[in-house]
């Protein structure tokens, strides 16, 4: 926890650094609350989205209804705890119906995340041919001096459809997984190797839903639309942000919403300074917004998803009468 914390105290200092918060507050009285209300309503529209996703990966064992409470109750411990507790958090909360697995719930969300990050990548390759200062940008800045940030854009693509691929295989031949798995534990002279096997079969049957076409095309439909919604809501920032964003284009809503991807995957608590540093980097780079602006329609853009997926958390919470402190005590120990 203590590293998370530094994590996310460096990502803050990093997304501040150098900024005039004069400009920023200035930019901000001018945003059009008209749109701010359009993305209200589009950010909602992801949540649900997101809710009839994970219903189908969970096997349709929640309502629509309890799917998108237990997402509600993920972003509202991950926004205010640290180490992204709030996934394990929310699988333990689909099974107190004892209706599936903390286990099973949670290799659901490995899905999740993956297919999002496939969406991501290919959004990525499609839009930064048109944005050339930032693609320059990327193949010539280096992590560390050795790998260029382009290479580890392509190398997290990789990954990404690596791993797609991956639990499609464990999804069609689930019961082969296990009897390697168990030859393994065997090989390596594990003592009672059921006790590790259980566990094992309880993660795989979190990717049966990829084994069905029906249930594979209905996953693939909802993550097109959750993104498309995701990049309307990223375009109505932008259009509630004109005065001090010139030339607000689709193109730069899709830039920045990528950009936010990444910065949410660094460790720092609800992604607050990774997420504004990503995001104003990117239209820096790509579009020559200045980072005071760029931080300003972060802020915006950042705080609307979080504040609602928060106030739904607490919602559900109050709702279905689950304790918080059980949920994260047993998100902790999930793998007992």
């Amino acid at each position: 926890m203590t590293l998370t914390l530094l994590f996310s105290g460096a990502a803050l200092y990093v997304a501040l650094r150098g900024i005039a918060f004069t400009d920023v507050g200035a930019a901000l009285a001018k945003v059009d609350w008209v749109w701010i209300a359009v993305t209200v309503i589009l950010v909602f529209g992801t949540l649900v989205m997101r809710a009839a996703r994970w219903r189908i990966l969970l096997g349709r064992t929640l309502s629509l209804r309890d799917a998108l409470g237990l997402i509600g109750i993920g972003y509202l411990i991950s926004g205010v705890l640290p180490m992204r507790v709030g996934d394990p958090a929310r699988a333990v909360g689909a099974s107190l119906g004892g209706k599936v697995h903390p286990l099973t719930a949670l290799s659901t969300v490995l899905v999740e995340r993956v297919v999002d990050m496939l969406v991501i990548v290919l959004v990525l390759a499609a839009t930064l041919p048109f944005v050339p200062r930032l693609q320059g940008y990327l193949a010539t800045e280096q992590v560390n001096g050795t790998v260029s940030f382009e290479w580890l854009l392509i190398a997290v693509g990789l990954i990404a459809v690596s791993k797609l691929f991956l639990y499609i295989g464990i999804a069609v031949a689930p019961t082969k997984v296990e009897r390697w798995m168990r030859r393994l534990l065997t090989a390596l002279t594990v003592p009672n190797p059921d006790r590790w096997l259980k566990p094992i079969h309880n993660l795989v049957e979190g990717f049966s839903a990829l084994r069905s076409p029906a249930d594979s095309l209905a996953i693939g439909l909802w993550s097109v639309s959750l993104w498309t919604t995701t990049a309307l809501y990223f375009a109505a920032i932008m259009w509630a942000s004109r005065a001090f964003v010139p030339e607000a284009s689709i193109l730069k809503s899709l830039v920045a919403m990528w950009a936010s991807a990444f910065g949410m995957a660094f460790p720092a608590t609800g992604g607050i300074g990774a997420f504004h540093f990503a995001v104003r980097e990117a239209l820096f780079w790509g579009f020559g917004l200045t980072r005071e602006l760029g931080f300003a329609y972060a802020v915006i853009a950042h705080a609307l998803p979080y504040l609602m997926g928060i106030l739904l958390g607490v919602l559900a919470l109050v709702w279905s009468g689950m304790s918080l402190k059980t949920l994260i005590e047993r998100g902790h120990t999930i793998d007992q």
